[in-house]
């Protein structure tokens, strides 16, 4: 459950990508340890998950606890009614190689 701001972000960045293509996203999250004692932290997790993608999903199946994990699918809207609220990252310079014509 404990996950960085960061990584949470690249993953909604990811599921966006996945919906906006069309396909359905499976959202799965482990249980590790003593993290078993607060189920209640992944569903709200969970939660916050499915509130993010909103714009892009609707809920297939809600989240369900099976052992130590916690999955949920989610299907994509019509592509007219789809609002991506986390626009990809674009590429930067220092990403990009420039070759000169003179070959250096």
């Amino acid at each position: 459950v404990n996950i960085d701001d960061h990584d949470y972000l690249t993953k909604i960045r990811h599921g966006e990508e996945f919906l906006d293509r069309g396909n359905k996203d499976r959202v799965q999250l482990q249980f590790r340890g003593r993290e078993m004692a607060h189920q209640e932290f992944g569903l709200q997790l969970m939660e916050k998950v499915r509130d993010d993608l909103s714009g892009m999903s609707q809920v297939e199946t809600e989240p369900k606890i099976t052992g130590r994990n916690v999955s949920m699918t989610l299907s994509p809207l019509p592509a007219n009614r789809r609002k991506r609220r986390f626009a990809p990252q674009p590429k930067t310079a220092e990403n990009e190689i420039s070759v000169s014509p003179n070959g250096t």
